[in-house]
């Protein structure tokens, strides 16, 4: 295999990022409009809460796919504005688990129904039924791939 790419992959892969940026901008815009929430606080909300019971901070950097660092910079702002705490791990008192307020509940439920519109709007309304599920197969695939590759370096990094 080639490590050049072609016309075709590379035009594909800068409509991509080109695509990407523009609709996290757009559904950005409409997520603070409607609950003054950027669109990495809103990811982060979404994780916790998928987890009432708290989940550490290592473990939330991993899941959505970021390092530790951008992670804590959110925590920071987060907690700032009361929408998100730190707690003693039930399991281990010496570990702390982050853990969504009340206050970021309602902020987090505040911005849900409005979030999922606009991706309907900027992202969904653009394609069939066919386009999309074509699309999902093409995003499971380059999951997949990345995760396979992440693996691999992770292995010889050892």
């Amino acid at each position: 295999m080639s490590d050049k790419m072609s016309s075709f992959e590379l035009d594909t892969w800068e409509s991509l990022h080109t695509v990407v940026e523009k609709l996290k901008r757009e559904v950005g815009r409409d997520l603070w409009a409607n609950a003054e929430l950027s669109d990495t606080e809103f990811t982060v909300l979404a994780h916790l809460r998928l987890n009432p019971e708290g989940v550490r901070p290592g473990a939330c950097a991993q899941a959505i796919g970021w390092d530790s660092s951008r992670l804590s910079h959110q925590l920071r702002r987060l907690e700032k504005r009361g929408l998100v705490q730190r707690q003693a791990d039930a399991h281990d008192g010496r570990a702390a688990v982050l853990v969504v307020t009340d206050v970021g509940q309602e902020v987090y439920r505040k911005a849900i129904g409005p979030h999922l519109r606009s991706a309907r709007k900027w992202f969904a309304a653009a394609l069939s039924p066919a386009q999309l599920e074509g699309l999902a197969e093409g995003l499971n695939a380059l999951q997949a791939h990345i995760d396979t590759l992440s693996n691999t370096t992770s292995e010889e990094k050892s």
